[in-house]
């Protein structure tokens, strides 16, 4: 993970993954795949900010996942990782 500019996070049947954890600990953009979601301080951190949220239905297209992590510019994944960088504490 810490070499990964990106981790998946993919909606499992127990709310007690640390998925997410992990990839915000390895400084990781992480990709969500959920339909539904609620994030740990959600009240304080905008999540938007410095994750990709993908809902299930779009992610059995064809080749969507890829472009849609190719089409994210080096300067805007900067951005991302910066701002995971300044919310890991919580």
């Amino acid at each position: 993970m810490h070499s990964s500019k990106f981790c998946l996070d993919i909606a499992s049947d127990t709310p007690s993954s640390n998925r997410l954890i992990d990839a915000i600990a390895s400084h990781c953009v992480p990709v969500i795949i959920s339909d539904d979601i609620e994030f740990p301080y959600e009240d304080v951190i905008d999540y938007s900010q410095f994750c990709i949220s993908v809902r299930t239905s779009n992610v059995v297209r064809e080749k969507f996942l890829v472009n849609l992590i190719s089409s994210i510019k080096n300067d805007e994944w900067t951005r991302m990782w910066k701002r995971l960088k300044e919310v890991e504490n919580f």
